[in-house]
């Protein structure tokens, strides 16, 4: 699928992006994420325990849900549907980690952000360190867009 400039423009300005799955009994699940677009495929980080890709194993059709963050505000949503895989310990995942540390942590927001809650460092050490799973990163490869009207 081609991705459309307008299209395009509104994921370079959103962050967070909702990774709709169903299980392998039928239930459905969003979970939001950090991601990264590139190559007209997107990437997000996680766990290979983590419910969405026990999720994706079961079933590789997704839906995504953006919503413009940075910049203007808009009154749409953008839907994707796509075919997602999981990829343990690759180099998509060092080349993702990388690209996440650019986008989330190393800007202007990101450092903001680390300097105000520092003190939390600790505890976020221990969240990451704890989480069960081999570290893996979920490519999901778009095969349509839509804009939809926010409800």
């Amino acid at each position: 699928m081609k991705i459309g400039s307008r299209t395009r423009r509104f994921i370079d300005e959103s962050m967070v992006v909702r990774l709709a799955t169903v299980s392998g009994s039928g239930q459905a699940r969003v979970t939001p994420l950090w991601f990264i677009f590139a190559g007209g495929r997107f990437y997000m980080n996680t766990r290979e325990a983590s419910p969405a890709v026990r999720d994706i194993l079961a079933n590789p059709e997704v839906v995504l849900l953006l919503e413009r963050d940075k910049g203007r505000r808009s009154k749409d949503v953008l839907r994707l549907r796509g075919q997602a895989t999981f990829h343990r310990g690759s180099a998509v995942n060092r080349q993702m980690y990388l690209r996440s540390l650019l986008k989330y942590h190393l800007s202007a927001g990101g450092l903001r952000n680390l300097l105000a809650t520092v003190g939390s460092l600790p505890i976020r050490v221990l969240y990451y360190r704890e989480r069960a799973g081999e570290a893996g990163t979920i490519e999901i490869i778009p095969e349509s867009a839509e804009m939809l009207p926010k409800p």
